[in-house]
């Protein structure tokens, strides 16, 4: 589990203007970087974000199969099961990200992904969707950013993140 997570350079820049620009819809991204025990942080994991993999919402209902509408319905039911509250990676897209950092002698360390309209905390959507340990950046609307651990069968953990630069 990481103790403490990182932006290197500019990478949370780049993070919000990826994610942000496509609001009002959800937008993703894969986060590269490195793990590294580091004495500095009293010897807590350090997970270093080295890169950010822009990714395009392929969220569709239809993709996964979601013909019914939920059961916490908002006022418009479509927009339950629309980008807006919704976001999906292309398993090819990952795969590419992954051999990509592979070559470099980084890996892919989770995922982030906006709330254009929520807060920053994993919805209960994220958490269910969410298939292995990893960690999950949200950013919203206005920009906060907040980072999580998603271990496997087990509540999020907010973790600690280094000093954020905007």
């Amino acid at each position: 589990m990481p103790g403490l997570l990182n932006f290197d350079g500019d990478s949370l820049i780049v993070l919000r203007h990826n994610l942000l620009a496509v609001s009002p819809e959800e937008g993703c991204a894969l986060l590269l970087g490195e793990q590294k025990d580091s004495q500095e942080f009293q010897g807590e994991s350090l997970w270093n974000i080295r890169m950010v993999w822009p990714c395009c919402n392929i969220w569709e209902p239809e993709i996964f199969g979601l013909r019914e509408l939920p059961k916490e319905q908002s006022k418009d039911p479509l927009e339950d099961l629309s980008r807006k509250k919704r976001f999906a990676i292309d398993p090819l897209e990952q795969i590419h990200a992954q051999r990509w950092a592979r070559k470099k002698n980084i890996k892919v360390l989770g995922t982030a992904h906006s709330h254009p309209f929520g807060n920053a905390e994993p919805s209960l959507i994220d958490l269910k969707w969410s298939f292995c340990e990893s960690i999950m950046v949200i950013i919203t609307g206005s920009g906060d950013v907040s980072g999580w651990w998603l271990p496997k069968n087990q509540p999020s953990q907010r973790l600690k993140m280094a000093a954020l630069k905007s």
